[in-house]
Parts: C-alpha cells; sequence; structure tokens
C-alpha cells in the first residue's frame, strides 16, 4: 500500500469498530500508519494535527456526521486538499452519491465493503494525494490541477467508464438469457399441449420479475454518475421525462443499440423505435435531427 518512498498515513472515522478491523485487514494495516476517530468532530482534529494523506469517513456517525465533516474539513486550510472517501451502508442511491461529491468527497464505497474494490479506490485516492503534496511542494501555493494530476483523474474516470461498460453488459447478458429461458419454457409448454400451463406461467411470471427489478437500474446508476454526474441533472432542467425516457437517454449516452436498450428494458426492439420517436418529440428535435448525437452534448 506504501506507494511511494514512505508509508501513507490514513485518518479512519467511523463509530464502529467492527468496521475499522474489516477496513484494517483489507489495507494490510501494519504497512500503513492508521489513524482513528469514532465520529467525526474527533476526525477533524486528528486531520488538523496529523495532516493524513487520505481520510475514509463512515456517512452516519454520531456528534458530527460525515458530510459535515467534509464541509468542516473543506473549510481548514491545513486539512482541505486531502482526498476524503465516504464509506456508507445505508445512503447508497445515486441521489447520496450527488450529494457525498457535491460536499468535497473525490470516492464513494458501500458497505459491506468488496475487498478488491475497496484497495482499488483506495490506491487511486493516495496517488491523487501524493501528487498533490508533491505539486504543494515545488510551488508552495495553493494547488491547482497539474498535467499529472489531470492524468490521474482521467485515469480513474477511464476506470469507471470501464466499470460502468461492465456493469450495462453484465445487465444485458443475464436479460439476454432470461428472455430467451422465458421463450424455452412457453416452448415446452406448446410442446407438452399446456399440460402445465398453470405452472408455466408462474414461472413465467418469476422470471420476468426478475427481469423488471429495479436494483440493476439503481447499480447502473451510481456507476454513471461517477462518469457522468451532470447528465440527470441537466435533463431534469429542460425537459420533463419519464423515468424510463431518462433511462433510454442514459443508455444512449454510454453507446447502447437498440437492440441492447430492448433486452435491458424487458421489451420489444419496436417498442424502443416508438420509445425515440416519443422522446425526440419530448427534446423538442425536428425529424432530420440526430437523436443520438444531440444526447451524446448532454453534459
Amino acid at each position: 500500500m506504501s506507494l511511494f518512498d514512505k508509508p501513507a498515513k490514513i485518518l479512519i472515522a467511523d463509530d464502529d469498530p467492527l468496521n475499522l478491523e474489516v477496513m484494517l485487514d483489507f489495507l494490510d494495516a501494519d504497512q500503513l500508519d492508521v489513524l482513528y476517530a469514532p465520529h467525526g468532530q474527533k476526525a477533524v482534529e486528528i486531520a488538523i494535527n496529523e495532516t493524513p494523506d487520505l481520510i475514509i469517513l463512515d456517512w452516519e456517525m454520531p456528534i458530527m456526521n460525515g458530510i459535515e465533516t467534509i464541509k468542516v474539513l473543506a473549510q481548514n486550510k491545513q486539512t482541505k486538499h486531502i482526498p476524503i472517501i465516504i464509506a456508507t451502508g445505508v445512503m447508497r442511491e445515486s441521489i447520496d452519491l450527488k450529494t457525498a461529491l457535491d460536499a468535497g468527497a473525490i470516492d464513494f464505497l458501500k458497505k459491506p465493503f468488496d475487498k478488491i474494490e475497496f484497495k482499488a479506490r483506495v490506491d487511486s485516492a493516495l496517488r491523487l494525494s501524493f501528487s498533490r503534496k508533491e505539486v504543494r511542494k515545488q510551488h508552495s501555493e495553493i494547488l491547482e490541477l497539474t498535467g499529472r494530476e489531470k492524468e490521474l483523474l482521467k485515469e480513474n474516470l477511464d476506470l469507471k467508464s470501464r466499470e460502468l461498460s461492465s456493469a450495462t453488459l453484465i445487465d444485458y447478458q443475464k436479460n439476454q438469457l432470461l428472455i430467451e429461458l422465458v421463450d424455452k419454457v412457453k416452448h415446452i409448454d406448446k410442446l407438452t399441449q399446456y399440460a402445465y400451463s398453470k405452472d408455466i406461467r408462474q414461472i413465467t411470471r418469476q422470471i420476468d420479475g426478475y427481469i423488471n427489478l429495479g436494483k440493476s437500474w439503481a447499480g447502473f446508476q451510481l456507476h454513471f454518475n461517477q462518469v457522468h454526474p451532470n447528465f440527470f441533472d441537466k435533463l431534469n432542467e429542460n425537459w420533463s421525462l419519464t423515468n424510463n425516457e431518462s433511462r433510454i437517454c442514459a443508455y444512449i449516452k454510454i453507446g447502447l443499440e437498440n437492440k441492447e436498450i430492448a433486452a435491458l428494458t424487458n421489451v420489444e426492439s419496436a417498442s424502443v423505435r416508438r420509445a425515440l420517436s416519443r422522446l425526440k418529440r419530448k427534446l423538442g428535435l425536428k425529424q432530420e435531427d440526430n437523436l443520438r448525437e444531440f444526447i451524446n452534448n448532454i453534459g
């Protein structure tokens, strides 16, 4: 975990000792200088005195929660440049991610933690931290983004883009498989001359229900907002779109074709074409205008 010529100093603020144990295990704590605070107020005090390389804050803490702590740290000259990751097991929706990023966090971790994801995000944040320190040491002035930092931030954005593509591909493949299973089950129903129709209908309803679960969409939104943080805000500011229309816009934004959108939304391709025509009218576009090009320029 030591990225440069000295061990990294990490401050963890969490009121649950079990969470601390998990993070220490993931971080290979014997190679790090780990500081601990049971709440945000203590974290601020330690951060000012110790100036850690990275701060990991739990969202829900007594006395001062994670968001309040970020805002206090951002106002202090000694701590405002320290990268902060916020961790939560409760505030897990896309709007919560936006709240954390708007407050000043650079990343967001959901509990229970995945070890590989946890280490990757901490490594990325530490690299940014050390890069900032190098620049401040050379210039002794308020830090501005350098070419190196921009490169690091671009790498981080590229990583999030790949995560978004992977998550979408997994959902697409899952839905394709489930749709094929429904077709096969219906074919079996026909071959058995509908002897088991009641059971078959129950099975197909269960499969259709799983295809329509909102959980996959929530996960997609989280990844999507990390790559395109202003996209949904601009959609809502300028147009009154339904949730499904906003969803289609997001899929178009990442380059999905009609067939892929149909599988992810569990509709026929013809339904997607009709939805795109309605969407075009709602966005105020003419027949000859390119919908995909228009959406790609949003955000």
